[in-house]
């Protein structure tokens, strides 16, 4: 059985947050078991944009420390980073109150742009991924996700995390070529397979930031900022996730991209075969998040395989204006290009070509893209049937 640690933890308070992740670690295996002694680590933020770390959307400052005087205790040999879709790196850091964390301890920052290609051996779609030198060419992977919903994946923790290998815009390529939501929920398992490849003589370690995290229309801040009081750690970032929404009181049916891993033997989604370890489930009773809004069946994600029934059953999305700074995010980042903005004025949609991703309202920085409501023959067919 796998494992995955959970542990109760209500506030960032550095001493608090790293007794909290050590007592995940040591109920999982201790670090040791993971890292040899100076050996080389990658530290995988979750940097989606330049977000005050209060709005549970990008890993926590005070998480970070916490994570590197652990791992210091074996090794300074750490790179820290992400891979932002429209900005640089070192930009997003310093807005995310994380740039002084990594440089206060004198460690390296990812590049990014550095590229190698790793293979998936058995995919379902696409065998070949350019991702990220340094975070391949490590001893130890620590990916850092945080405990969200997500409007088109439903969650986006331990395995979701890991997209963010790809560099910069090369992001929103992937979700033009895989774009419906089981064919993405493919490739983003397609890419999960070629990293367990490249890393099947490595090691990798997750663990979730769920101090505080993000539910609702997550993953940027369409979301509502959650005070969950969870971390979560495990080997295996299927069994992770599986067991995340359990915690949350999510329909684990509806994470299509875990069962798709599930299926493919890629790690355990089977909350049977899972051990829970450190603190049960009882000690989140309590806790519930919110589902993004019109969750679409498993009978209805087949349905989106076909383009031309997109506009005749999906929502789209809609600029707020009284929100809206212009500032020009959204359509930098959109795959398709169906955002349009000229100079001084506010974006606007080509509704018929938009691939329904949201990675415009995923990097707005003002929630100023809410969905339309869906339209009626959408609401009836896609409803949440099983």
């Amino acid at each position: 059985m796998t494992k995955v640690a959970i542990e109760k933890c209500l506030e960032y308070e550095k001493e608090l947050v790293k007794e909290k992740i050590e007592t995940c670690l040591s109920a999982i295996g201790d670090l040791a078991s993971f890292l040899k002694p100076n050996g080389r680590v990658f530290v995988k933020l979750n940097c989606v944009g330049g977000f005050s770390p209060d709005l549970g959307i990008t890993t926590h400052p005070v998480f970070l420390e916490a994570i590197i005087e652990i791992l210091k205790q074996y090794t300074s040999d750490i790179i820290v980073g992400d891979n932002p879709a429209t900005k640089d790196l070192v930009s997003t850091l310093k807005r995310c109150k994380l740039y002084d964390v990594i440089t206060k301890n004198n460690l390296k920052i990812l590049k990014g742009d550095d590229l190698i290609t790793i293979k998936n051996s058995k995919p379902k779609l696409y065998s070949s991924f350019e991702v990220s030198r340094e975070m391949i060419e490590v001893d130890l992977l620590v990916n850092l996700p945080k405990l969200k919903t997500h409007s088109l994946t439903y969650m986006s923790i331990a395995e979701k995390n890991l997209f963010g290998m790809i560099y910069g815009l090369s992001k929103a390529g992937w979700h033009v070529k895989a774009n419906n939501p089981l064919q993405f929920g493919e490739a983003l398992n397609d890419l999960y397979g070629a990293i367990l490849e490249a890393y099947q003589d490595k090691k990798m370690l997750h663990i979730c930031d769920g101090i505080i995290g993000l539910e609702g229309e997550g993953p940027g801040t369409a979301g509502i900022t959650k005070k969950a009081g969870a971390i979560l750690a495990s080997s295996d970032a299927v069994s992770l996730d599986r067991v995340a929404a359990e915690v949350c009181k999510l329909d684990p049916d509806k994470i299509f991209v875990t069962k798709i891993a599930d299926e493919r033997n890629y790690g355990e989604g089977n909350l049977e075969r899972i051990e829970i370890v450190g603190k049960s489930l009882v000690a989140f009773a309590d806790l519930r998040f919110q589902e993004p809004v019109n969750q679409t069946s498993t009978f209805g994600l087949k349905l989106l395989k076909y383009d031309f029934l997109r506009n005749l059953l999906l929502e789209h999305p809609l600029i707020e204006k009284d929100l809206c700074i212009k500032c020009g995010e959204c359509v930098k980042i959109c795959p398709p290009k169906t955002l349009k903005i000229k100079k001084g004025e506010f974006p606007y949609l080509k509704a018929k070509e938009c691939i329904r991703c949201w990675c415009c309202a995923e990097v707005c920085p003002q929630n100023a893209i809410q969905k339309t409501k869906r339209p009626l023959i959408g609401r009836i067919a896609l409803k949440n049937r099983n």
